[in-house]
């Protein structure tokens, strides 16, 4: 085996440094606000607006988006974003990754067993009341759209008069069935466009493993957020994203952000958490009313996940003898199995390639040297990825 074929093997390593269990959801909610980042009656039972414009042909758009709060449950909260990726977990199952199309019903077999899934301790009856709640809130919750929400299945970017939905319905084991019988089911249906979206593939793989990691719901809100802006920022040859801090309360839905240094004082746990776990790199700072996020070395294996994830990437090594398709989901990890050295050694020239191919840095010759690689191996393996990976981007 050559050296360049050796090196392009790694891709296949079935231990990566960090396991991620990946989920499925809609791109639209990695941009537009949908969670409120604070629990309180203030900031629940208020309406969630953004607008700002866009060129189109030559003429200024308006677009606007505006979540509509259920007048007895309120806006989603950070326990509902939780629960929310809890049943793109759910869907994740049922679509065997996505392979599948979503069927018309997902089933919740099992309270207890949901609220374990998200993280969450079953308390007995009132997480199972405060779970039903959540799910009602998200079928309640009403999305109006002007040229803010994109469905490419049905034709780009939606004006609708009609609302867009998260649940279209839900039903609870237990409750009546308005024929004399009881449910004995807990199911839900997701809303039209959502589902347009996860069967078309248009979606963000969020690690949801990662989340449930997290301390700071601001993190947690934060971090897809910050998925779908550096994903962007490296198709365009950036290992970075400035965000003003107006933008990132509008995403955040955070009330009393009214000057810069409220905003700095109500996202410094968030932000110093996204440090230490590493998705933002440590030069990430304040530039001004901006804050300049850099990509960390969490979202690089993150992003090595997600180009292993497309079901139609090109091979990697040229010739229809080598060609091989990756599946949709990587293969997961054995719970007891030990990361050896040599995945340590693998997983350091993967990141140094993907940063040369894809984020336009140079190598670390230091972290290279400390596994036995150079400079001109991660160039070299970064040669290969960059002339495959966009077809895939």
């Amino acid at each position: 085996m050559n050296n360049d074929s050796k090196q392009l093997s790694i891709f296949d390593s079935q231990a990566p440094i960090v396991e991620w269990r990946p989920v499925r959801d809609d791109f639209n909610f990695c941009r537009l606000a949908l969670f409120v980042s604070a629990d309180t009656k203030a900031d629940r039972f208020r309406n969630l607006r953004q607008t700002f414009e866009i060129q189109h042909q030559g003429k200024t758009l308006q677009v606007i988006w505006e979540v509509r709060h259920d007048a007895e449950l309120g806006l989603p909260t950070s326990f509902d974003r939780d629960v929310w990726l809890g049943i793109m977990d759910l869907v994740q199952e049922a679509t065997d990754g996505g392979k599948k199309p979503i069927p018309d019903v997902i089933e919740i077999p099992s309270i207890t067993q949901f609220l374990k899934r998200i993280g969450k301790k079953s308390d007995g009856g009132s997480g199972t009341l405060r779970l039903k709640e959540s799910i009602r809130r998200l079928a309640y919750t009403t999305c109006v759209t002007e040229r803010a929400f994109n469905c490419p299945s049905s034709g780009g970017y939606l004006s609708l008069v009609e609302p867009i939905r998260l649940i279209e319905k839900c039903v609870f084991r237990g409750d009546p069935a308005g024929d004399g019988k009881i449910q004995e089911r807990t199911w839900l249906s997701l809303g039209e466009y959502v589902r347009k979206n996860l069967d078309s593939g248009y979606i963000s793989l969020l690690d949801v493993r990662y989340v449930q990691t997290m301390k700071s719901e601001l993190a947690k809100q934060l971090y897809s957020y910050l998925s779908y802006r550096f994903w962007l920022a490296v198709q365009r040859g950036r290992d970075y994203t400035s965000e003003h801090w107006q933008e990132l309360a509008a995403y955040l839905a955070a009330s009393g952000w009214n000057n810069l240094p409220r905003a700095k004082q109500r996202l410094a746990a968030a932000l110093k958490e996204l440090k230490r776990t590493q998705y933002i790199d440590n030069e990430s700072d304040w530039n001004g009313d901006f804050y300049v996020f850099k990509v960390g070395e969490k979202f690089i294996d993150e992003l090595r996940n997600r180009l292993k994830a497309r079901e139609q990437y090109q091979a990697w090594i040229s010739g229809k003898s080598n060609a091989r398709q990756l599946t949709v989901i990587p293969r997961p990890i054995p719970v007891n199995t030990p990361i050896t050295e040599n995945d340590e050694k693998e997983s350091a020239l993967i990141r140094q390639a993907i940063r040369v191919a894809i984020c336009h840095q140079q190598p670390d010759a230091e972290v290279l040297s400390r596994y036995g690689w150079t400079p001109q191996d991660a160039e070299s393996l970064a040669s290969r990825l960059k002339a495959s990976s966009a077809a895939a981007l």
